[in-house]
């Protein structure tokens, strides 16, 4: 029956995917030709790989490893684990994003990096047999039933999902297509989920049995960044941050939060007019908006790429519109609040501001890291605000009661401490899942 049921929702969900394709393709078209990044490694999602590229998948050695990460945050999730497997398997990784493949890129050099593919089963199955692969290994919540069928049931590959989580609101929206998850869900060899609460949304999503899934805790724990000491004085310099300087980053900002969170910033700046901001916008190509903003405001700031140095920062905000720099900015920081968090966009990752022993700050919206979020406000390493004024006020309490700033900071290291433990977890099950 359930095989039954597998096959019809995917052969709907394939005829609504070429019906979308036919009925919206002059929009997807202007759509590619006005956003440049949607453009970004299209051929490669098209599965039209160069020569060059054919090639190095060609030469397939030892078993190979394909991991998917869909963005940064993913990508720095699974990172810790690349460097045990790529000496004995051959590692692919694929991501969504142009900022995480610039990012897999940059961290990998040596391992062939590709964009995942669309979910159309003829581009899936030419992907797959240029791929090769003898494990797939997705992270977090990437769904895609073309890709989990035909890796589990047509390569007979086993796939397994890591670090898996499903919000309640995620859940909730699944249920809606239910006979297309639950199938999907069912096919993929074993979930490691980061959560008891992830896991019980998962089981009840695609009715698995207790054989399918594990608890093996967040990767993200594990990943302990260290900040290069070179870099952090370079950076220092050219920001113009120094000791003892009050430093408030405003991280991972979507549209729609920088006005009012700048607005706080000038708040907060009457009464600490020694107070220094800096701005990092989730993407970088929202320079022009922010931009566009500060101008409005007739607020003089800097702009991380113009500066060296030879030319370093004159002003009390700079809006950093570079990639891979933000976690030495948070070792130069006094307090975080995250980005994400302020509209219904689900909040970012919290870890690795209380990696560098700050506080955080975020606001309501924590649901893509509610399981974080609850583990940070529960331990004390954290405040979740609900407006503008309670965010002032949070600050204003942090910086007037530094003892108080202190304790918060401690209690972000000792969450992470003792919160590890999935990397171990998984680096074995990877081990276990393939083939002998």
């Amino acid at each position: 029956m359930l095989l039954g049921m597998g096959f019809l929702s995917r052969l709907i969900y394939n005829w609504l995917l070429c019906l979308g394709l036919v009925i919206l393709s002059p929009l997807w078209i202007a759509y590619l030709a006005s956003v440049p990044k949607a453009r970004a490694g299209l051929r490669q999602k098209l599965g039209l790989y160069s020569e060059a590229l054919k090639t190095r998948l060609a030469e397939k050695a030892k078993p190979r490893l394909w991991f998917h990460a869909v963005s940064v945050g993913e990508f720095n999730a699974i990172k810790t684990l690349i460097p045990h497997l790529s000496d004995r398997y051959d590692v692919v990784i694929s991501t969504t994003t142009r900022t995480g493949q610039d990012l897999a890129l940059r961290t990998f050099p040596q391992l062939i990096v590709l964009y995942f593919p669309y979910d159309f089963p003829w581009v899936v199955g030419k992907v797959l047999r240029h791929i090769q692969p003898d494990l797939v290994i997705i992270t977090e919540t990437e769904l895609w039933p073309n890709v989990i069928h035909q890796v589990t049931q047509g390569l007979r590959v086993p796939l397994i999902l890591i670090n898996g989580r499903l919000s309640q609101r995620s859940f909730k929206s699944y249920q809606w297509i239910s006979p297309l998850i639950k199938p999907c869900l069912q096919e993929i060899t074993h979930l490691y989920m980061q959560s008891q609460s992830d896991a019980d949304r998962m089981v009840t999503l695609g009715q698995l049995g207790s054989e399918q899934w594990t608890v093996a805790g967040n990767l993200k724990f594990d990943l302990i960044p260290t900040v290069d000491e070179t870099k952090q004085r370079q950076l220092a310099q050219v920001l113009n941050i120094h000791r003892g300087d009050t430093v408030l980053t405003l991280a991972s900002t979507h549209s729609g939060e920088d006005l009012p969170l700048l607005e706080s910033y000038l708040r907060l700046k009457k009464d600490f007019p020694e107070l220094k901001l800096i701005l990092a916008p989730r993407h970088p190509e929202r320079l022009g908006e922010i931009k566009t903003i500060l101008n409005n405001k007739t607020i003089a700031y800097a702009i991380r790429s113009q500066l060296s140095e030879t030319a370093p920062n004159q002003q009390a905000i700079v809006v950093l519109d570079s990639i891979g720099e933000l976690l030495t900015v948070y070792s130069l920081s006094s307090i975080a609040v995250m980005g994400g968090s302020f509209i219904e966009r689900g909040g970012q990752n919290p870890l690795e501001p209380l990696s560098q022993g700050i506080p955080v700050i975020f606001g309501p919206y924590m649901h893509n890291f509610s399981e974080i979020s609850r583990l940070v406000l529960e331990g004390g390493a954290g405040y979740q605000v609900q407006s503008q004024e309670e965010l002032v006020n949070a600050v204003i309490g942090l910086l007037t009661q530094p003892e108080i700033c202190q304790m918060v900071s401690e209690k972000g290291l000792q969450l992470i401490e003792n919160n590890r433990g999935a990397k171990a977890i998984i680096l074995k099950a990877i081990e276990n899942h393939l083939p002998a």
